[in-house]
């Protein structure tokens, strides 16, 4: 039990702060890429939308406010079979403007449907954004998303998400991990190259996307779709995207198992990559990014029993056992609690024990063979 205890929890600790403080270190030894002279860029924003009228005008607004510094950039809106004002709200955003297109279909296919069906429209020398119906870009988020394409060996660029707005229990901590994330990003591109994307706004050349996996996460599929075709995903500072934070906790957890078990077995499909010979030093941040980090939620239980085991070892393993149930503790007086909410890490304590206890679900249902392919989305 103690080596258990103490391998669980050495990988625990290697993937929640070592990897990232070895990889941003290491980063900084690096020395920069060639610069490349910049390169006019034809791009189509793709945006497959279900029951999104609330936030799709603002989106398209958001669009129409970029700025193009010479970038011919079109607009795809596709409504996958929504049952509200979604098709409504962006034609009347689009209105006016050849350059945004929108598109219902009638019935409700999935994402990955809407995809496939808006990818077929876009010529193969594009290059293609995507971007959730739901955030909002800053003003200059289109041209540094595209700047990396003047390096002909990059054949995906990921853009950075901002959250917006202070509500939320989730707010503050969710802010604070993607600043790390956004980081981590930065000293992978230096590398290696970032690992993957994340939905909320990426760019990949038009013909390094192929046919969309329905039961897997879209932007994981692609992202490393472009790194097993022998390209590199470049990091975009700047490209910016900002998304609220849901205050739906129920709705949360479930987006979380979906996207993991949709995405773990995008993992599983691309498992090659993970290879050192093949993909040298990228395989390492594959690994520590997207496995490791998502097997700390089979290492958490596993720790706490052996801690269990432990407790007549000494003050040392009291201790840990105490600190681990007052995460918890604290996690659940916050989500149970008006004056739970205003206990001290309150929000970090949230964010990590429903997140792991989503992924710890989600790696469950994938084993037993469950396969997402049609969700709502989680609002509100």
């Amino acid at each position: 039990m103690t080596v258990l205890f103490w391998t669980c929890l050495g990988l625990i600790l290697f993937s929640l702060v070592g990897y990232g403080l070895l990889w941003i270190g290491l980063a900084r030894l690096v020395r920069d890429r060639p610069a490349h002279p910049p390169v006019t860029q034809s791009a189509t924003v793709l945006i497959a939308a279900r029951n999104e009228a609330r936030d799709i005008g603002a989106k398209i607004r958001s669009l129409r406010a970029q700025r193009r510094d010479g970038h011919r950039v079109r607009v795809l809106v596709v409504s996958d079979g929504s049952e509200d004002a979604t098709l409504a709200e962006a034609e009347a955003a689009a209105e006016g403007d050849a350059d945004i297109q929108v598109i219902g279909l009638s019935q409700h296919g999935g994402k990955a449907a809407a995809l496939n069906h808006g990818l077929a429209m876009i010529p193969e020398g594009e290059i293609v954004i995507f971007s959730d119906a739901n955030s909002l870009l800053d003003p200059d988020a289109l041209i540094r998303l595209l700047a990396p394409f003047a390096d002909p060996g990059v054949g995906g660029s990921i853009g950075q998400l901002g959250i917006k707005g202070r509500d939320g229990l989730m707010a503050g901590a969710e802010r604070l991990y993607w600043r790390y994330d956004n980081a981590l990003k930065g000293a992978e591109d230096r590398i290696a190259g970032t690992v993957s994307a994340q939905g909320t706004l990426y760019a990949v050349r038009r013909r390094l996307v192929g046919v969309v996996p329905a039961d897997m996460a879209d932007d994981l599929a692609i992202s490393l779709g472009v790194v097993a075709r022998g390209y590199r995903l470049a990091y975009a500072p700047g490209a910016v995207a900002r998304e609220a934070v849901t205050s739906n906790l129920r709705g949360e957890f479930g987006r979380r198992v979906r996207s993991t078990e949709r995405g773990w077995r995008g993992l599983m499909h691309y498992a090659g990559l993970m290879n050192p010979g093949r993909t040298g030093l990228y395989a390492v941040q594959l690994f520590c990014h997207k496995v490791l980090r998502r097997l700390v939620a089979v290492l958490l239980p596993l720790l706490l029993l052996a801690n269990v085991a432990l407790l007549d070892q000494g003050a040392f393993y009291v201790a840990m056992f105490g600190a681990q149930v007052a995460l918890c503790a604290v996690a659940l007086a916050a989500v149970t609690t008006r004056w739970g909410r205003r206990l001290p890490g309150a929000s970090v304590a949230v964010l990590f024990v429903m997140g792991h206890a989503a992924i710890f679900w989600a790696l469950l249902r994938y084993a037993m063979g469950v396969r997402s392919t049609k969700w709502a989305p989680v609002r509100g």
